[in-house]
């Protein structure tokens, strides 16, 4: 077993995990991550709905 030849580590993760390595959940992150900062939140919110009003 993996654990007699080099010691393995672990952590318990809660919330949301993110596959930066896929494109898709790397745009979910960036989206994510901008919505939740205080100073990026509203101006980046706009420009969201700026897309979504051109059917993007």
């Amino acid at each position: 077993a993996l654990g007699k030849i080099q010691p393995i580590f672990a952590y318990n993760f809660e919330g949301r995990r993110y596959d930066v390595g896929d494109k898709e959940g790397f745009l979910e992150a960036t989206v994510e991550y901008a919505l939740r900062r205080p100073d990026l939140r509203d101006r980046f919110k706009a420009y969201l709905e700026r897309l979504a009003a051109k059917g993007m």
